[in-house]
């Protein structure tokens, strides 16, 4: 009878290159005893979440006769009595608005397989949370950044997905075991040997080595952010109605930070300031909850470079040399300079300044 690895994220933690090299890989994996279902519609397992949450780039003929349920019934019976390890993943699992899943139901649910695991990876607040910004900003219009962060402080939250790691660890416990659960903090996961596939191939006892993996033909399957700084510009000079395009987002990078520059977020000051104290003691207590099975757990916030560029580093002069090089670069539409510089610079006004 086959194991369980079900990965339910969270977000922004190198999932979707995780899902992508897995499913390219499938053939191999399987060959080592590790199988990847190809479910369908894309490469990872977002549909399973179904039964619980709304699925809208789904269609419900997607799922046959036998409806949301059907889908799970299928996979049990192809997989559940195989030898080897069964690897899902689908970071919707962990959504919490605008529904939730039952992780009662969704246990009940992997008890056809011989053993369980549920793992969720971990990411510092202060990343996750401006990730989780340029995420929604990459597929429609952006939503107010300050208004975006606040809602992070007071909701635990960005949009439907929660960013308070010990609401979801409690989530997890209404259906699982704690030694069923295995936290990773992502920090740790991506420096070690082999990242993030390397981590979750020895999670599964595996005998392969990461660079046994072929890499990706292509990186857009990654779903990699660009640099928050660049991509917070382009975004208002964009007016936050649409994805800023690339040529714009380079030409904003040689403008402003050209060459090899410091680590940067979109984030301001007091911003960052405030998140990182928002759920110190949250991710503490997490720590010391889940230690008892998991000897040597850490998640640890590091040290905030000295050098880190905040969104409050921007200044006129930042702006001013972004207008000169798209009229230069003709990358922005404009009969003459002065109009595209001030309307730069209009949406300069209050864009920069500490929250």
């Amino acid at each position: 009878m086959a194991r369980v690895f079900l990965h339910v994220g969270g977000h922004k933690t190198g999932t979707s290159y995780l899902q992508a090299m897995f499913h390219a890989n499938a053939a191999l994996l399987a060959r080592h005893g590790i199988h990847y279902p190809d479910i369908g519609p894309n490469n990872a397992h977002h549909a399973l979440a179904a039964p619980w949450i709304s699925t809208p780039d789904i269609p419900d003929a997607f799922f046959g006769p036998a409806g949301r349920k059907g889908l799970w019934d299928r996979l049990i019976a192809q997989y559940a009595d195989m030898p080897g390890t069964v690897f899902l993943s689908a970071e919707n699992f962990t959504r919490v608005r605008p529904q939730r899943v039952d992780m009662a139901q969704l246990a009940a649910r992997l008890r056809a397989f011989g053993e369980v695991r549920v793992v969720y990876t971990m990411r510092q607040q202060v990343e996750l949370l401006q990730s989780l910004w340029m995420q929604v900003a990459k597929t429609r219009p952006a939503p107010n950044l300050r208004k975006y962060v606040k809602a992070g402080l007071s909701d635990r939250r960005g949009g439907g997905v929660p960013i308070d790691h010990s609401n979801v660890y409690t989530a997890l416990l209404e259906g699982f075991r704690p030694e069923e659960i295995r936290l990773v903090d992502y920090a740790s996961m991506k420096n070690s040997e082999g990242g993030i596939v390397g981590t979750f191939l020895r999670l599964m006892d595996s005998d392969l080595k990461a660079d046994a993996l072929a890499p990706l033909k292509s990186q857009e399957n990654a779903n990699i952010s660009p640099d928050p700084i660049e991509f917070f510009v382009a975004t208002e000079i964009m007016n936050r109605e649409a994805p800023p395009p690339g040529d714009l987002i380079e030409t904003i990078r040689c403008a402003i930070r050209p060459g090899d520059a410091p680590a940067a977020t979109l984030l301001s000051r007091s911003e960052h300031s405030k998140l990182r104290r928002r759920f110190v003691n949250s991710n503490n207590s997490l720590v010391e909850r889940v230690q008892p099975v998991q000897p040597g757990f850490v998640f640890d916030p590091g040290s905030v470079p000295p050098d880190l560029f905040f969104r409050d580093d921007l200044t006129t002069a930042h702006w001013t040399r972004v207008a000169a090089a798209l009229y230069s670069r003709n990358v922005t539409a404009t009969s003459a300079p002065r109009p595209l510089i001030r309307r730069i610079l209009d949406r300069y006004q209050g864009v920069s300044g500490s929250s």
